[in-house]
């Protein structure tokens, strides 16, 4: 049987995952940032270390480029000990040089990516206090780049604010 704190990070991973409430259960100085080292290394967009400020900003500037990206988690490990989750799971991103277009004919594509999230851990925490204090997102690079690309060839500007994913110029071919 799990322990109580087991079920409560994995509770907050998967509050996390389904995007409800996200800030409700971040701690007030959480930071987000993304993975995997090369891609940072070749993405700008992917090198920004945001607060919650930031991230929402993030959800915002990219949340105006998608008719919608629904999820799906496939699996959510917890390691109690380190205070650790980690979320594998999909965004299936239907970009706006989309619309107008029959809903067959869509290009949705999907980013198949990972979340780790530490949670706080101070002994004199109560259960219900424990908030996320760090997220990194783990994109694939080529979705997001592919995204990029739908919305560049309909001629949608990306703009310097948008962060991220969507940031992600494949190179050319």
């Amino acid at each position: 049987m799990p322990s109580a704190l087991y079920d409560h990070l994995y509770s907050l991973a998967s509050q996390h995952a389904s995007g409800r409430d996200l800030f409700a259960i971040r701690h007030s100085s959480a930071i987000h940032k993304w993975g995997h080292a090369h891609a940072l290394s070749q993405h700008p967009s992917l090198r920004h270390e945001l607060t919650n400020e930031g991230l929402a900003a993030h959800f915002k500037s990219t949340g105006s480029l998608l008719i919608s990206c629904p999820g799906k988690v496939h699996s959510i490990m917890v390691d109690e000990h380190q205070r650790l989750a980690t979320i594998w799971m999909s965004y299936f991103l239907t970009t706006i040089a989309e619309e107008g277009k029959a809903e067959a004919h869509r290009e949705v594509v999907e980013n198949d990516l990972i979340w780790t999230l530490k949670f706080s851990g101070e002994p004199e925490e109560r259960l219900e206090e424990i908030k996320i204090v760090e997220s990194v997102e783990f994109i694939d690079p080529t979705a997001s780049g592919r995204a990029n690309e739908l919305l560049r060839k309909a001629g949608i500007e990306i703009k310097a604010d948008v962060v991220g994913g969507l940031g992600v110029v494949l190179p050319s071919t």
